[in-house]
């Protein structure tokens, strides 16, 4: 029997196709990595956030739940049910908010709060995971120990 090496042909077409899968992944992937902007948040998320105050407030448990809603311009609001160590406060709105998003897809926001006398600035670092679907915040206001997450609606 004799053996037949394939031609240079097939070996380059061969080479071809592998590269040209390689290089269509290649460019999934960076699609993927594109960063983010003030419009990568846009619309309805429910979220959720528990912990605790520690300092500089009513000290105690904190949760909370509600929606808020991102205009992909920077503005924002949340209305959300709190418990402040059981102290059950329904449907508190934000007067005002705002947020900005850095390239890297972490960012910032700050939202206006009625609380008995006035009102609190509340502000946390977040970081949007799955393409916008998610976001997980941590609050960083002065004696706040206190984590969420909000998903899109």
């Amino acid at each position: 029997m004799k053996c037949k090496l394939p031609n240079s042909w097939s070996i380059l077409a061969a080479l071809v196709t592998i590269a040209a899968g390689l290089c269509s992944t290649s460019v999934l992937a960076l699609a993927d990595e594109e960063g983010c902007s003030v419009a990568s948040l846009n619309g309805s998320y429910g979220i959720q956030s528990t912990g605790s105050i520690v300092a500089l407030g009513p000290i105690g448990p904190v949760a909370e739940a509600g929606i808020i809603k991102f205009d992909g311009t920077g503005g924002v609001s949340q209305t959300t049910t709190v418990s402040t160590n059981g102290l059950i406060i329904p449907n508190r709105s934000s007067l005002s908010g705002t947020y900005l998003v850095n390239s890297n897809c972490t960012g910032d926001l700050a939202l206006v709060l009625p609380v008995p006398g006035g009102t609190i600035t509340s502000t946390a670092h977040f970081v949007i995971v799955d393409h916008g679907k998610e976001i997980f915040l941590v609050n960083t206001g002065a004696g706040r120990v206190i984590v969420g997450n909000a998903k899109r609606q």
